[in-house]
């Protein structure tokens, strides 16, 4: 068994979960901090995309403005040298042309040799008197066309090349994902940005429009940009989240290993053999023989002092380690006895069972583990259920004590007139042995009562084939009201206290050895008493 390895788990994994939580809380931070950022970037580049765009534009309408100014505009030298001054005064505009009702092209400022048919739609009365529109065939070759209505259907019209109003502004490590594009309405891109690392998923995306003239911009990116961007913070985190993590681990082996609870020092006396069985002799009242024992765990520490099981048995409880300690108190036992079952088959040795052990399968394993073959038969085991505690889960109960007694051992109700619930175990549960109190053996001195309801107890076990043994025998006077009321088998201080091992061993191995002889039943009882008496000096911690 690995000391404290349960706590140290838990406190290493409580760190490790902490830390998880501490960097996939800081990534997630950063990525929703770096979206944040994105889409505030996108729509700084979108409104700058739309402004120049419309600085372009409404430069072009003032300019022709200010050409309708002179009346009778037409293809003249004189009126081609304001066309070609006007283009020469605007960075945006490389021509500036005359077009007719029809929306042919008549002349432009460098002559009238630019005619071009179909430029503009056909002029139509209720046309606006500035409008925009798109010329060209592929979108990075457009040119946008700023038209101004003169009289007569005839419009003025100045070319923006396209190249002039692209613009870029997308920060330099989101260009290489982004997609943008600025369009004249939805449907007519005038230039379209596309990323160098194509991707079909979208995790930023911005559409700003102009407040006046009919321009969109559009700019997206995908999740790769958005990692791209904080891929060197995320190191940075990982970094600082994998020495976390190795500092949290370290802080919680020792916080396990070196701040012991109760439950540790329960691990620690497994690991130090502390606990140890103690052996109570069982006793034939017909023959005075020792037939059996009922095995008892004691807590001796090493350095010195015992600990009662009526003040670790919460502790183990509550933190789960009945079983460590059942287990251990099984291999003890199966140690000492061993010869002594090898020269008496029938000697019969009790355990008992917490009634959490009847919840799990867990149980069976670990009798399984310690008495498969041993020198020990399953012929040979009683396990006790105290009556004292009530099953909780019945019907695994149930199941658990009839592997046991496939197994070809007995069960046992301990306590029986102490607990609550005997009578009730006995119509849901198939018992071997009925375990009679102590409360009811003192019972007896009562008079009539007392005798009666033992008397009826025993009477009720022999109808069902059930065995009995009494408890807490301490006077010659119970052990007589015993005898009369049929009870052929007992334990308690008038014969002996659970003794150590090594102690009961001796005990039985001298009773066998003649100390003890057969005797009338009056009798019985009064050799082994005088063989407990003379290692009284041995034995008396036990108790």
């Amino acid at each position: 068994m690995i000391r404290n390895g349960k706590k140290i788990a838990a406190y290493m994994g409580a760190g490790l979960v902490g830390v998880a939580l501490l960097v996939v809380s800081a990534h997630s931070m950063l990525s929703w901090q770096a979206q944040r950022t994105a889409e505030a970037d996108l729509k700084a580049s979108a409104q700058l995309m739309l402004d120049r765009a419309s600085h372009a534009s409404l430069s072009a309408i003032a300019a022709l403005d200010r050409l309708t100014q002179n009346t009778g505009l037409s293809c003249t030298t004189d009126h081609r040298f304001l066309f070609s001054d006007t283009t020469r005064a605007l960075p945006w505009v490389d021509t500036i042309g005359l077009v007719d009702r029809n929306g042919n092209l008549v002349c432009t400022d460098i002559g009238q040799s630019s005619r071009q048919s179909g430029l503009l739609p056909q002029y139509q009365a209720n046309a606006p008197a500035v409008s925009l529109s798109l010329s060209g065939a592929q979108v990075d070759k457009l040119s946008l066309l700023v038209v101004r209505h003169i009289s007569n259907g005839r419009r003025l019209v100045a070319r923006v090349p396209g190249e002039l109003l692209e613009l870029d502004p997308v920060r330099n490590d989101l260009r290489r994902y982004r997609t943008a594009m600025l369009s004249l309405g939805k449907n007519a891109p005038l230039y379209l940005h596309e990323p160098m690392q194509p991707s079909q998923d979208v995790a930023v995306s911005v559409r700003e429009k102009s407040g006046f003239l009919p321009f969109e911009a559009s700019v997206s990116i995908p999740s790769a940009a958005l990692e791209a961007s904080v891929a060197g913070e995320k190191k940075i985190i990982n970094l600082f989240g994998t020495l976390l993590g190795i500092i949290a681990l370290a802080v919680g082996y020792m916080m396990g290993r070196y701040r012991p609870d109760e439950g540790d020092r329960i691990l620690d006396a497994l690991d130090n053999g502390e606990f140890e069985a103690y052996l109570q002799p069982i006793i034939d009242l017909k023959s005075g023989r020792i037939n059996g024992c009922e095995v008892l765990a004691r807590w001796n520490r090493l350095g010195g002092g015992a600990i009662m099981p009526y003040e670790f048995i919460p502790t183990a409880e509550r933190f789960d380690l009945t079983d460590e300690i059942t287990t251990a108190i099984f291999e003890d036992a199966r140690d000492l006895l061993a010869p002594i079952i090898a020269d008496e088959v029938d000697f019969k040795i009790s355990f008992n069972l917490f009634s959490s052990q009847l919840a799990n399968d867990a149980i069976l394993t670990d009798i399984k583990a310690v008495f498969d073959d041993s020198g020990i038969g399953y012929n040979n085991l009683v396990f006790e259920i105290s009556d004292r505690v009530p099953l909780n889960d019945t019907a695994q109960a149930k199941y658990i004590i009839k592997e046991i007694q496939s197994l070809g051992a007995q069960i046992a109700i301990d306590d029986v007139g102490a607990g609550h619930s005997g009578l009730y175990n006995l119509t849901e549960i198939q018992v071997d042995i009925l375990k009679l109190d102590k409360i009811l053996v003192d019972s007896l001195k009562q008079g009539l009562v007392g005798a009666e309801v033992v008397n009826s107890l025993i009477d009720l076990a022999c109808n069902l084939d059930i065995g009995v043994v009494a408890e807490g025998v301490e006077t010659e006077e119970q052990l007589e009201h015993l005898k009369k009321l049929g009870v052929s088998t007992a334990q308690g201080y008038l014969f002996s206290p659970a003794l150590p091992g090594k102690s009961f061993v001796e005990l039985v191995l001298a009773s066998r050895g003649g100390a003890v002889k057969k005797v009338s039943s009056d009798e019985a009882v009064e050799p082994l008493a005088q063989e407990v008496a003379d290692t009284e000096d041995e034995t008396s911690q036990a108790a």
